[in-house]
């Protein structure tokens, strides 16, 4: 399904107000040229994929739309993958911040402005979708050499979920996908260093129990500060 913007963050064309979400929004509709040129840098795509790189989401003429479930298949032109989707992950799954189509496969962005912005409440879902959640991110963690025993379910949730979704679409799809995972430097509603976002991320993929490079997945330190 679409996901529901609120509306005290965004006007009435969905423009969103401040922080990654208005940031996202300028990378893709006012900056999409450097904006890929950076993803694609990062994930070190061949030639022959960058030229195939095409923003799908959250477009202006969209109302800045951002999309979850068979929906974010849809949007990418993947529709015929969500009988699989449904089996792998229930209802409500992550929210992408940004997508990209590309040749044969996607890039799936998720942003950040601030530290705070990468912990959350953890995985409220009932007893039956949570069975579903933890089989398939016992998966994920098996396909990242993850110890089992780690706790995936709570303040690092969100992190956890989207690196499912990649395992998805690779493993079980067969798809060229690839995770961004956008931190935005610079952002005047709550100013983050690249140094300070880097000092996080080795805390956080230390708390998960990765302990090597996640494949198929990027970090990208964007600037913001020069170009508002």
């Amino acid at each position: 399904m679409k996901a529901q913007l609120q509306p005290q963050r965004v006007n009435e064309a969905g423009r969103a107000y401040a922080g990654s979400q208005k940031q996202i929004q300028s990378c893709v509709n006012l900056w999409p040229e450097r904006f890929t040129s950076a993803v694609a840098d990062t994930l070190q795509l061949p030639q022959r994929v960058r030229t195939t790189v095409q923003w799908v989401s959250p477009l202006e003429s969209d109302s800045y739309t951002e999309y979850r479930d068979r929906e974010f298949l849809e949007v990418l032109g993947l529709s015929r993958y969500a009988p699989e989707l449904a089996q792998f992950w229930p209802a409500r799954g992550p929210c992408w911040d940004a997508l990209a189509g590309i040749e044969n496969g996607c890039i799936l962005v998720e942003a950040k402005s601030h530290v705070t912005e990468i912990f959350g409440g953890g995985c409220d879902a009932g007893e039956r979708s949570l069975t579903k959640i933890e089989v398939s991110l016992d998966e994920t963690k098996r396909w990242l050499g993850v110890p089992a025993g780690g706790k995936w379910t709570g303040s690092l949730y969100q992190a956890a979920n989207r690196y499912a979704h990649l395992y998805f679409l690779r493993q079980k799809c067969s798809l060229e996908a690839y995770l961004v995972n956008v931190y935005f430097v610079g952002d005047p509603w709550k100013p983050t260093s690249e140094e300070k976002w880097r000092s996080a991320i080795h805390e956080v993929k230390a708390e998960m129990g990765i302990t090597s490079t996640v494949p198929f997945c990027g970090s990208v330190f964007f600037d913001v500060s020069k170009l508002l």
